[in-house]
């Protein structure tokens, strides 16, 4: 998705999820080679941003795998605990734009 598209989706999306008070915010996160981080994000959801190259995202609300052997169907919109890992050989960006729910 990219970043416009995130500012004017992200308030529909809340919306139908009932929520009216929110903040966003830029995020951007370095996952080293081989490696993992997890984000708990249980009163959030993280948008990505663009299509970032050779990454795994799994979270409450699915999959986002742009690896060399991808799935058929992947999720830009993540909530819950969210893993993202990076089976490659080199450091890996992946940038969201985070919803902060207020409500």
């Amino acid at each position: 998705m990219t970043e416009q598209f995130i500012l004017d989706f992200a308030p529909l999306r809340l919306k139908q999820q009932g929520y009216s008070r929110f903040h966003l915010r830029h995020r951007d996160f370095i996952v080293e080679a081989g490696a993992s981080i997890t984000i708990p994000a249980y009163n959030e959801m993280f948008f990505i941003v663009d299509e970032p190259p050779g990454l795994v995202v799994d979270s409450d609300y699915g999959m986002y795998d742009s690896t060399d052997d991808p799935i058929p169907e992947c999720i830009h919109i993540h909530r819950g605990e969210i893993k993202i890992t990076n089976p490659g050989d080199a450091k890996r960006r992946i940038k969201f734009i985070q919803a902060i729910i207020v409500n």
